[in-house]
């Protein structure tokens, strides 16, 4: 066993057997404890002016994912590319994601936390005052676990064999004594992978003006293997106290740690033309994820029912790569050895108060401020040369980006009439960033933005369990702050418009959007619930893609440019079916799905579709109750694809996937279970391309990469 995994052992050892220690002797539970599934979820989203839809614990588990973002991806308006989680089909920066209602750090992935770590996930469509406003597709919240009313302690043992076998381990202990409440939940995991990928690149001149052909036409098969593994440890204790005054204080952190070591390399295989620099190369690297999470919160009731929360919370993250590329020529000759030192660090510290009360009978208000500072820093030192060392070139950069949040608001919950529920709200949102590097001067940034919501339910007079919903409401899009720094980031080999270089910019400004949000829901049966909606967003100072040449090398970076707009269309049912067969009991099905539709005006069409949005998620899972002990299902997923222009030269295009999932689940007593699970059972390769075409000539680039399905095995049981 090596050093890291002796450390993650003991160090989720230590903290389990101190959680158990606390859990001595403890008292009768004062408290209730509040699942948040099944029908409860329903009547929470029912009752809520914004109609948040709430998924519960039970079914975040339900299939035995290992990864966040394969939950996720079953879930109504979401859909995932690569790790990247999308609302409405838009990625990074227009899909707010929240952990416990804050925004989650700079450079978060959803698939850093484990599925078992997590109490719930909310789906907000529309914005509220007391969110960050950077949610033009809307947000995800996910709520991590809290502490217990009473003593637990669960175990779970995982096996999966996807390309290699991977085991993972979750315990949860929890707890109260008195005013004293506590929860850890720790995880372990080892994740190996083996994957490949064959690329054919085509290259060709323009023809001459007198009709000759132009430049000769090259053609290239890329074969390419990636392998590695992943070791991962995570750690999420809460600890809750009730003061003497009624007064609560809590606490809560989230560590996760991993190593990641990767190794592959490339083979090309000429089919006409010229070959590349390195048509042999290997590659290794490893890389240390560090990230941290902690916060604290106050809570204080005051007179006349009104409560003050105060919370205060820092966030680290640090990467460090070494990364050694090996570059051969077309007779296997070594000729280039690229070494890369990189480091990126995410801090931040933040604060944010909400204060509630009741202005008169069907009024309630609040008001509050958000506020952060973030620093990145990023340094990469490359350096080229020759297999015998011979110095080749040297490139070492060194960044700093500062952002600076600050918002206030105000809000209103109005119960107009029994039937009319209306949420006023209005935030200001103020924004500083700075960039500065060892070869540039200090950019700096300011922008604001007011953004007013209003958000309204209205349950309709004939039909007593229908409602319709209508918000409207402004937001914006920030600039990553990864996307600030000047930081280049060098392609090994075959840099060309398809494949190029990537590098921030430091003047990128916010996007700013006005919102629609239409919808209708009926609530039918026991927990059957269906809903049809519509949005409509219009942006302005949209970020584009920007694609240019320095000296031989092709870069692309971002810039704003224009306006855009985005428009769609969702559906999502959730029931039992014997809601409508009565011969069908205990069988649930769910099916929903949305089509998006969206136009660039920067960008010529057709297919001039806003950041490659994703114009089609659909959604059909049936789950089966054979006993009280023996149940199943599956869910099949529809991811659309199609043709996106990026820019007036530059085009992609994305095959459709479809993905089914299985699950198996078996109690043979009241506490323990066994859940058998395949993932990915189609295993269908995944195909894409990317196309450039100019006065100059053509370059086509597609990429198939198989996939393969996943068998898991895991055993749940108390302590």
């Amino acid at each position: 066993m090596n050093t890291f995994r002796r450390l993650q052992l003991s160090a989720l050892a230590g903290a389990l057997h101190a959680g158990a220690s606390c859990a001595a002797d403890t008292a009768p539970a004062e408290m209730a404890r509040v699942e948040v599934s099944g029908p409860g979820a329903e009547n929470q989203r029912r009752n809520d002016t914004a109609g948040k839809l709430v998924v519960g614990r039970d079914e975040l588990l339900q299939y035995g994912d290992s990864a966040l973002s394969g939950v996720l991806k079953r879930l109504p308006g979401l859909s995932v590319a690569g790790s990247e989680v999308r609302m409405r089909g838009l990625g990074a920066g227009y899909t707010q994601i929240l952990i416990n209602g804050d925004p989650a750090p700079p450079g978060f992935a959803v698939d850093t936390l484990a599925p078992e770590l997590i109490e719930r996930v909310e789906i907000m469509r529309t914005t509220a005052a007391e969110f960050s406003a950077q949610a033009v597709a809307g947000s995800i919240n996910i709520v991590l676990r809290k502490g217990a009313s009473r003593a637990r302690r669960e175990l779970k043992l995982q096996a999966e064999h996807d390309q290699r076998w991977n085991p993972a381990a979750t315990m949860q202990l929890s707890g109260s004594d008195g005013a004293y409440a506590y929860s850890v939940a720790g995880t372990l995991s080892r994740t190996g992978y083996d994957n490949g990928a064959s690329i054919r690149e085509t290259l060709a001149g323009a023809p001459a003006p007198d009709g000759e052909p132009g430049l000769a036409t090259t053609q290239r098969r890329f074969d390419e293997r990636y392998l590695g593994s992943v070791a991962k440890a995570s750690l999420a204790p809460r600890l809750n106290w009730t003061l003497d005054g009624g007064d609560t204080v809590s606490w809560q952190s989230l560590l996760d740690l991993a190593r990641i070591d990767n190794h592959g390399g490339a083979r090309e295989t000429t089919l006409q033309g010229a070959a590349t620099r390195s048509p042999v190369s290997t590659y290794r690297s490893r890389i240390r994820n560090d990230a941290l999470r902690s916060d604290a919160s106050w809570t204080h009731s005051t007179g006349g029912d009104g409560k003050l929360t105060v919370k205060a919370g820092v966030n680290v993250n640090q990467r460090d790569i070494d990364y050694l590329f090996q570059g051969a020529d077309a007779n296997s000759v070594p000729w280039l050895v690229r070494k890369v030192t990189s480091s990126a660090s995410d801090n931040s510290a933040g604060s944010s108060g909400k204060y509630l009360m009741p202005l008169w009978p069907g009024h309630s208000f609040g008001a509050g401020w958000d506020g952060s500072f973030t620093r990145r820093r990023e340094a990469r030192l490359q350096q080229d040369c020759t297999p015998q060392g011979a110095p080749l070139y040297t490139l070492d950069q060194d960044y700093t980006a500062d952002v600076k949040r600050m918002a206030l608001y105000a809000q209103d919950e109005w119960d107009v009439t029994p039937r009319l529920q209306a949420y006023l709200g209005l935030r200001w949102e103020g924004l500083d960033t700075g960039t500065v590097g060892r070869a540039m001067d200090k950019v700096r940034s300011r922008s604001s933005v007011w953004s007013p919501v209003l958000q309204m339910l209205w349950r309709l007079p004939e039909r007593e369990r229908d409602q319709l919903r209508f918000a409207l409401s402004r937001t914006y899009k920030a600039p990553l702050t990864r996307n600030l720094v000047p930081r280049r980031y060098t392609i090994n080999n075959g840099n060309g418009p398809t494949n190029p270089d990537v590098e921030g910019n430091p003047k990128l400004q916010p996007e700013l959007a006005w919102g629609v949000d239409m919808g209708y829901e009926s609530y039918f049966g026991k927990g059957g619930v269906a809903s049809l909606s519509a949005y409509a967003r219009r942006i302005s100072d949209v970020t584009v893609q920007r694609l240019f040449q320095d000296g031989a090398t092709w870069v692309g970076t971002l810039a704003n440019d224009g306006r855009a707009a985005s428009q769609g269309i969702e559906f999502d049912a959730k029931f039992p079916l014997a809601a409508l067969y009565a011969g069908a009991p205990g069988i649930d099905l769910r099916v929903n799905a949305s089509r998006n539709w969206s136009r660039l005006d920067s960008v010529p069409g057709p297919h001039n579709r806003l950041a490659e949005q994703t114009p089609l998620t659909a959604n059909l899972g049936l789950d089966y109750r054979v006993t009280p002990a023996w149940s199943g299902g599956f869910n099949f997923n529809v991811q659309g694809g199609g043709p996106a222009r990026i820019t007036q030269a530059l085009s992609s295009d994305t095959a459709t996937a479809r993905t089914l999932d299985l699950y198996a689940l078996w109690k043979p007593g009241k506490t323990s279970q066994l859940r058998l699970s395949v993932a990915n059972a189609l295993h269908r390769d995944r195909r894409s391309a990317q196309y450039y075409a100019d006065a100059f000539g053509s370059t086509g680039r597609s990429t198939t990469a198989p996939t393969t399905a996943g068998i898991r095995l895991q055993y749940e049981t108390p302590l």
